[in-house]
């Protein structure tokens, strides 16, 4: 079995030039992806399916440049002997990882990715919140309209179906909100601001269960006066409170199905409750820390080469957001 890796943002050919940065955490998060692979899979040829002028994000690695006169699917399958399998790297928004892992799944090509009936549930805020049916007591209500909160009560302002922490704005009031509604667009929805510790969970999904690989504390700065971003991640902060988001993450995915391999969820804890922010469907940028952190290579939890592991006696690492990318 060889494994090809597909990382859209390294692969598409945009007529716009994607953003440095988001290149660059591209670039981490897929050499971080091969070197496990590597390690794992040693009979295993791993391989990037790339845009060539990003070929030089990408030292000694495999890459096979991208054939534009053909669509992805047809692409990745062209390079693809039987028995091999795909890893798709994607962001939700646009329905984009859905798309791929749907037409692969149609294509019947062996993935590393969750079923694509539980990416397109959890890309959209909206459609996770309606079926999380058992679990309302970690539930911040979301709404369409910013006029169903406490015109009192500040208010999150977030995409959809948004790209990490992008567009995320914080309002005191409705009034606050109104005098900068400017700062939205129509994909954005709302929520009443939750005073508590933001938390990002790495899970590993596979035949045997569910198992939570580390729980990271997310640290937001402000870069406007309503706007804030993801600055920083101590993976492993959390990892003491085991048996409590054990327990939260099993009522969280009681009404869901279809997930697999490397999932991220994020929440935050008050002194009295977890509440669920949402999923992310997908591996997520704290998983350059993982290895760091667990002092072993995550894929040897994918196949269950590890027994009885306590995450609890992991180190902490720091992973500044702002200087990897």
């Amino acid at each position: 079995m060889d494994i090809l890796i597909y990382e859209y943002f390294l692969g598409e050919d945009f007529k716009i030039n994607t953003s440095p940065l988001i290149l660059n955490e591209a670039k981490l998060i897929t050499n971080f992806l091969i070197e496990d692979l590597k390690s794992e899979y040693t009979e295993s040829k791993i391989s990037l399916l790339i845009n060539k002028k990003n070929k030089n994000f990408l030292e000694k690695k495999r890459c096979i440049f991208r054939n534009y006169e053909n669509n992805l699917i047809v692409d990745l399958c062209k390079n693809l002997k039987e028995n091999d399998k795909v890893f798709i790297l994607a962001p939700e928004e646009n329905l984009n990882l859905y798309n791929i892992v749907k037409a692969l799944e149609e294509k019947k090509i062996s993935n590393f990715n969750c079923k694509s009936n539980f990416i397109y549930e959890t890309t959209c805020k909206l459609r996770t919140q309606n079926l999380l049916k058992n679990s309302r007591k970690h539930q911040i209500k979301i709404h369409k309209k910013y006029q169903n909160i406490d015109k009192h009560k500040k208010i999150v302002a977030k995409i959809s179906d948004g790209l990490a922490s992008e567009n995320l704005l914080i309002f005191n009031d409705r009034n606050d909100l109104e005098k900068n509604n400017y700062k939205l667009n129509k994909n954005h929805v709302f929520q009443e601001y939750i005073e508590g510790k933001i938390i990002g969970i790495n899970l590993l999904i596979n035949s045997s269960g569910i198992k939570i690989l580390s729980i990271n504390e997310q640290i937001y700065k402000n870069s406007s006066e309503h706007e804030i971003f993801l600055y920083k991640i101590n993976i492993g902060k959390f990892n003491y409170m085991l048996s409590e988001i054990e327990s939260f993450i099993k009522i969280i995915f009681k009404n869901l199905d279809g997930y697999f391999g490397f999932i991220g969820v994020d929440a935050i804890i008050t002194d009295s409750n977890i509440f669920f922010l949402e999923i992310n469907p997908r591996l997520t940028t704290s998983y350059i820390g993982l290895r760091k952190t667990l002092g072993i290579n995550p894929f040897r939890f994918f196949n269950d080469n590890i027994i009885d592991y306590d995450i609890t006696q992991n180190s902490l690492f720091t992973l500044s957001i702002t200087n990897e990318k």
